[in-house]
This record gives structure tokens, sequence and C-alpha cells, in this order.
């Protein structure tokens, strides 16, 4: 199955070429699945730890 995250898409978002955890600075341990699966991080002021979603730049 393919997923696509609004997490995906934040500066904040961590690429470490594993597969079977999705971090951020927000969630330096990983990101919960139900936050990455239907949470919107677009739309709320913090994800978690003060951090929130920051688009981008080539976004």
């Amino acid at each position: 199955m393919v997923v696509f995250s609004d997490c995906a898409e934040c500066k904040n978002f961590i690429n470490d070429e594993r597969r079977d955890t999705c971090k951020c600075k927000a969630f330096p341990e990983g990101i919960p699945p139900e936050w990455f699966l239907k949470g919107n991080p677009k739309e709320v002021k913090e994800c978690n730890n003060g951090i929130g979603f920051e688009p981008k730049e080539d976004s």
C-alpha cells in the first residue's frame, strides 16, 4: 500500500532511508502511525515538542 502524508511535505521530516520508521524533528523516535496516517499536520499549530508543520521550500 502506498500512503501519502502531509508529513513528507514538511521541512522537519527526516528521510533516513529506513522504510519501517518515519521520523521528524517533532517525533525524533518515529512518527506515530496514527498521526502519520490520519493526522492533519498542515492544520494544527503544533505536532509535538513545540514543533509544527513547515512546508519545504521546494513544495
